[in-house]
Order: C-alpha cells, then sequence, then structure tokens
C-alpha cells in the first residue's frame, strides 16, 4: 500500500515539474520590456544584403549561389561543392540582420 502512494506522489511530482518547465518556456516569450526581438519575416531588401556577405565570404569563392525572397523567407538555392560550404552559407545568410527565415535549398556537387 505505501508504496503504491510513494509512486503516485512520484508520478504527480513529475507531472507538475514538466508542466511547471512548460509553463516557464510558454511564458518566457510574453515578456513586454520593450527589447526588439528578430522577425522569423524577412525584410524586403535582406536578400540583397545577403548576396552581399556570401560575395565577400572566402570560403564561398567560386560558388554558384542565388537568393531570393518568397512569402517571407529568403531562399538560398544553387551549387556549392561541399558540405562545408553548404551549412556556412546558411550560417552566413543567417546572420545577417532581417534576414528572417532561411531555406537552404543548395545542391552540393
Amino acid at each position: 500500500m505505501t508504496n503504491i502512494r510513494i509512486e503516485k506522489v512520484d508520478e504527480m511530482k513529475k507531472v507538475l515539474l514538466t508542466m511547471g518547465m512548460l509553463a516557464g518556456l510558454f511564458l518566457s516569450g510574453c515578456s513586454n520590456n520593450n527589447t526588439s526581438v528578430s522577425s522569423p519575416v524577412a525584410r524586403a531588401d535582406s536578400a540583397s544584403d545577403i548576396k552581399d556577405k556570401l560575395a565577400t565570404t572566402q570560403q564561398l569563392q567560386n560558388t554558384d549561389i542565388h537568393v531570393s525572397t518568397q512569402n517571407g523567407q529568403n531562399i538560398l538555392s544553387g551549387v556549392v561543392h561541399t558540405k562545408k560550404q553548404k551549412f556556412l552559407a546558411s550560417s552566413v545568410a543567417r546572420s545577417v540582420e532581417g534576414s528572417g527565415i532561411v531555406v537552404n535549398r543548395l545542391e552540393v556537387q
């Protein structure tokens, strides 16, 4: 009888801890402290800024990367030579302020 009660209490603690963690995560995004939050929607001119930054990244020279903005997202397309270049192109694009969501459709060849 005592073991059943202990198991129920332990189970209840786990449930309450999980609910508390979820509530904390949810509420952390609800604060209004007048700080700027990056938007997942790309700025209208962000594709141009991304192109400029990709063009000046030494490790991405001799690649064929195109950037377009569709439905508020920046789309990377074209061809790179290695998986490392594909990953780097995404990282560079996301580092541009106002880039929003970056979709990487680059092909490695």
